[in-house]
């Protein structure tokens, strides 16, 4: 037999976008040239034939992909042809390579605060830090102003050809980056868990989710009577006040509050290596 194989001419493809590995097909014609043999030429002859791209062959355009799965169809006018059709796609680090999509963003979000420019927040995580915060008191008879906040989210997205490892994602939810972690500096950034599907065979998308915030996920609380109430004290108008000033009610006592106190080793999510 005298296979021929000839790759379609403009059907090569490649498909990305900003939140999933690529995808990419080649279409191949592959036909018995000696016209005078009686035998047709079957699926399993032309699949195997030089010159197809078999199972985990890289794509020649994006290393990262490999070949994942052929599509194959007899031609309808002769036994002698076959086309295939070759599906790429990332099949992680034994494939070829691993890929990992990154999007971000930033939001304004509003907290509690009874302090204008508190002490700096502390490095390690308590669920109440017993020290009061200082800084100008801006409460109204204990009742805290509303203040925007800076936070970041971070998505990063990574398809690989083994399941997530679930155990690991459970453990590190809710907690803080121990190190440096995707250009953030240590406590600030909380991982919030991850999603995962199954596409192209068994290749797993994972996106892994995560917020930094400016104060590194602290929080103004202020000291409860027994009955629930904010506790509260009078003070004497500030100097420069007008003679006729009455006394004040503010929170006395104002703590930094950490929901999230355990620190983790992000590195153990294995993300791969993101676009900068």
């Amino acid at each position: 037999m005298s296979i021929v194989v000839n790759e379609k001419i403009g059907s090569r493809t490649l498909k990305r976008s900003a939140l999933s590995s690529p995808t990419g097909k080649r279409e191949f014609i592959v036909y018995e040239s000696d016209t005078t043999i009686d035998k047709a030429l079957t699926a399993s002859f032309a699949l195997r034939a030089v010159g197809v791209p078999q199972m985990g062959d890289v794509h020649p355009e994006d290393r990262t992909m490999t070949v994942i799965s052929h599509d194959i169809t007899a031609d309808t006018k002769s036994t002698l042809v076959q086309n295939i059709v070759c599906n790429y796609a990332v099949t992680g680090l034994d494939g070829g390579g691993t890929y990992t999509a990154m999007s971000t963003g930033v939001r304004g979000i509003f907290m509690d605060t009874w302090r204008n420019s508190p002490n700096l927040v502390p490095v390690e995580g308590f669920g109440i830090y017993p020290v009061d915060i200082g800084g100008i008191k801006i409460d109204v008879g204990g009742k805290p102003m509303s203040i925007a906040i800076m936070q970041q989210t971070l998505d990063i997205r990574s398809p690989f050809a083994n399941k997530p490892n679930f155990e690991i994602i459970r453990n590190l939810t809710n907690t803080r980056n121990a190190t440096w972690f995707q250009g953030f500096p240590p406590t600030v950034l909380l991982y919030l868990g991850a999603s995962a599907s199954v596409t192209n065979g068994n290749i797993w998308t994972t996106t892994h989710k995560f917020a930094a915030d400016e104060l590194s996920h602290f929080r103004q609380v202020a000291k409860k009577e027994a009955d629930g109430k904010t506790e509260t004290k009078e003070e004497e108008p500030e100097e420069g006040s007008p003679p006729d000033a009455k006394p004040l009610l503010h929170a006395p006592n104002v703590f930094w509050a950490q929901k999230f106190p355990n620190l983790r080793n992000f590195g153990d999510l294995e993300l791969g290596t993101t676009p900068f």
